[in-house]
C-alpha cells in the first residue's frame, strides 16, 4: 500500500520532523505513544480497529533527507518505508509505503476494513498540517542507518526457534499452513521461516519520483 502527499516545507524540514518519532502522537491520533529506546529501536502503543496494541520496531535504514525504513520485531507484523522527494526549495513530496501481513484476527479485520490505507492517508494529512503550521521541525536526527539484508531473516529465525511447538502450531494455523498437525517442531519452524522469506519485499525503486 503506497500513499503520498506534498508538503509546503523544504525536504530537510520534512525529513527532520519525521525522525522525531516520539512526536508522532501530536499528528497521528491513533498513536498513543512512541518511545525510542535507542537510535534504531522504538516501542509503539497504538489503536488498531479500536483495540490498543503494543509492539517493538527496528529502524533498518535511514538516510538523511531521503528515506527511513523500519520493520516490526514482535507484535503487529508490518514493515514500512517513507521517502522524501524535493519538488522545489520549499515543497517536498512524502511517499509512505506500508506492508502488513494480516495473519492475526485483529490485523485481518483491520486489513479487510481498509484501516491501513485509510490510516496512512490520515497520518500523512496530519503530518502535513502539523509541519506546515510550525514551519520548522521539533528536532532532527541526521545520522545514517545502513540496511543489513541478513539481519531480518536472522531475527525471524531466532524468534521462531524460541517458540514452543504449541506456539508454532498456533502461528501455522493462523497462516493456514497445510499439514501442520503432523509436523514436528523443527518442521514448523522451517515452514514458517519459508513463508517469511517469500514475503514480498518493500519497493526499493523510487526513480519515478526523482
Amino acid at each position: 500500500m503506497i500513499t503520498e502527499i506534498d508538503v509546503d516545507v523544504p525536504v530537510r524540514t520534512a525529513y527532520d520532523q519525521w525522525t522525531q518519532f516520539e512526536d508522532f502522537p501530536l499528528f497521528m491520533d491513533h498513536v498513543e505513544q512512541v518511545r525510542q529506546t535507542d537510535d534504531t529501536h522504538l516501542h509503539w502503543t497504538a489503536k488498531i480497529a479500536g483495540v490498543t496494541r503494543e509492539w517493538d520496531a527496528e529502524i533498518t535504514e535511514q538516510s538523511p533527507d531521503q528515506r527511513v525504513a523500519w520493520t516490526s520485531v514482535n507484535g503487529t507484523d508490518h514493515a514500512g518505508v517513507v521517502t522524501f522527494h524535493p519538488l522545489s526549495d520549499d515543497t517536498t513530496r512524502v511517499v509512505l509505503q506500508l506492508d502488513m501481513d494480516p495473519h492475526g484476527l485483529l490485523e485481518q479485520i483491520a486489513d479487510k476494513g481498509g484501516f491501513v490505507s485509510d490510516r496512512a492517508e490520515k497520518d500523512l494529512a496530519g503530518f502535513k498540517a502539523f509541519i506546515e503550521q510550525r514551519g520548522k521541525a521539533t528536532g532532527g536526527w541526521r545520522d545514517e542507518v545502513t540496511r543489513d539484508p541478513h539481519r531480518g531473516a536472522a531475527s525471524e529465525r531466532e524468534r521462531l526457534e524460541a517458540l514452543s511447538r504449541d506456539e508454532l502450531y498456533a502461528e501455522a494455523q493462523e497462516r493456514d499452513i497445510d499439514g501442520r498437525s503432523s509436523m514436528s517442531r523443527e518442521e514448523l519452524v522451517e515452514a514458517l521461516f519459508s513463508i517469511y522469506k517469500c514475503q514480498p519485499l518493500l519497493v526499493k525503486n523510487w526513480s519515478e519520483y526523482e
